[in-house]
């Protein structure tokens, strides 16, 4: 099969590698975010799950992604309900039904994401 010139990614077996392979001016974003989520969930389990960082404790919490300009942090619908969705979007935030996006030259916001998975964790325990 050809490649016609396009970059060949190969997927990431960690979440070192694929913080690796991101492109130079993402990888402190994206250090930056995993740091974040891992001071918040010590014991979560950190793995590749559908090509991205995932972390698991008592079923998924987050995970987040590399765009072109920013990392979309996925939390779920049920912690990021319109108003927290409102309220983000105030302070220079987008936001998705299920996700936040972090621009590569924003703060992450760390109350925030503090919450929800926080929340998450406690919504997968009564789920058991």
């Amino acid at each position: 099969m050809k490649n016609y010139g396009k970059p060949v990614r190969r997927k990431a077996s960690n979440v070192d590698e694929y913080i690796t392979h991101a492109r130079a001016e993402a990888q402190a974003k994206l250090r930056e975010l995993r740091d974040c989520i891992r001071s918040i969930l010590p014991r979560a389990e950190e793995k590749i799950w559908y090509g991205v960082p995932f972390y698991h404790e008592g079923g998924e919490v987050v995970g987040f992604s590399l765009a072109k300009h920013h990392v979309s942090v996925g939390v779920g619908a049920e912690v990021l309900p319109g108003v927290r969705r409102q309220k983000l979007e105030k302070s220079g935030y987008r936001t998705g039904q299920c996700t936040v996006q972090v621009r590569f030259d924003q703060a992450i916001p760390v109350a925030v994401l503090r919450q929800m998975l926080r929340e998450k964790v406690k919504l997968n325990r009564l789920k058991k």
